[in-house]
């Protein structure tokens, strides 16, 4: 080895240049074959999965609607059902028999605009929105020195009629328009239908 460039062996870096002069053979395979012989025909097309058919499941026709009933004006409507589905909030089932009481006395007796006060004259339950009604019923019940209804014309078709009730829970008062004053035999049997109403289940 040449002490003066110790790290190259002359005959080495010979025979290195003797190889990057010499000339590179011709490849032995076609760079023009594309690796397929001459009974290729081509791809063809893989079949597409077969689609699901759509199933259109009709919505439920619901049923028809029952037609509803004239306020009728039979001596004895029948009363309703006041009992609703089981209910672990009292104060939601007591709501509930409060809107079965107010349809049955909507459908006999053609009232409107019900609502119920407290023995203290707070709104329980009001459809009106009339507070005026309200500040009517309670002065009606006050003045009033005959136990029972009482009831005050306030238009050519509309009675104000305001019914006492004494429950478990004490004195309620139900208020309501309607087209002409209640019989005496109405308010007894809207009385007892107000009271089983408001009445613990």
């Amino acid at each position: 080895m040449d002490p003066i460039n110790p790290w190259l062996d002359p005959s080495e870096v010979r025979l290195l240049a003797e190889q990057l002069l010499r000339p590179i053979p011709p490849s032995r395979y076609p760079t023009a074959d594309a690796g397929f012989d001459p009974s290729f025909i081509g791809f063809t097309e893989a079949p597409s999965p077969p689609i699901p058919p759509i199933t259109v499941h009709p919505a439920p026709i619901p049923p028809p609607a029952p037609t509803p009933t004239e306020p009728s004006n039979i001596e004895n409507p029948p009363p309703p059902n006041p009992t609703p589905p089981p209910n672990p909030n009292s104060q939601t089932r007591f709501l509930q028999r409060i809107h079965i009481f107010r349809d049955w006395l909507a459908d006999n007796f053609n009232a409107k605009d019900i609502f119920i006060l407290d023995h203290n004259g707070k709104v329980i339950f009001d459809e009106s929105g009339h507070g005026r009604l309200h500040f009517m019923a309670r002065n009606l019940t006050q003045a009033s020195q005959v136990p029972g209804n009482v009831h005050v014309k306030i238009g050519p078709s509309a009675v104000l009629e305001v019914i006492p009730c004494e429950t478990p829970y004490g004195r309620i008062v139900l208020g309501t328009l309607l087209p002409e004053s209640l019989s005496s035999a109405h308010v007894q049997i809207i009385s007892e239908v107000l009271l089983q109403t408001a009445s613990p289940a």
